[in-house]
């Protein structure tokens, strides 16, 4: 079985409203991690390449909210992935120095 690497890329942040001025956009405090311990029952087959992309909300405490699973190439992999983006924690987005809800886009593409 070929070696699995999950590559975690930079999300990308819809958070069109923040300024520029004393805005700063939100900061892994407990990272999104997925390793092959995690996945390697819900793999049936030796090729596992795809991408899932996963939306939440990241509030202003810095815990993630509603995420789901918005583009999928397993779906056996869907409860794993929500479940480990529950576990990451954020330093919130601040907006004019206070600490707003800001929209996230995670995709995770396994290699």
């Amino acid at each position: 079985m070929r070696a699995i690497a999950c590559l975690m890329l930079m999300g990308l942040l819809t958070a069109q409203d923040l300024p520029i001025g004393r805005s700063q956009l939100p900061q892994p405090k407990i990272p999104f991690e997925l390793t092959y311990f995690d996945i390697r029952s819900k793999i049936h087959s030796k090729v596992l390449e795809g991408k899932i992309t996963v939306d939440f909300f990241i509030n202003e405490y810095g815990d993630v909210e509603n995420p789901i699973i918005k583009d999928t190439f397993n779906i056996e992999l869907n409860e794993v992935v929500l479940d480990k983006v529950r576990q990451t924690k954020y330093k919130p987005a601040l907006q004019n120095g206070k600490p707003v809800k800001v929209k996230y886009t995670l995709p995770i593409v396994f290699k």
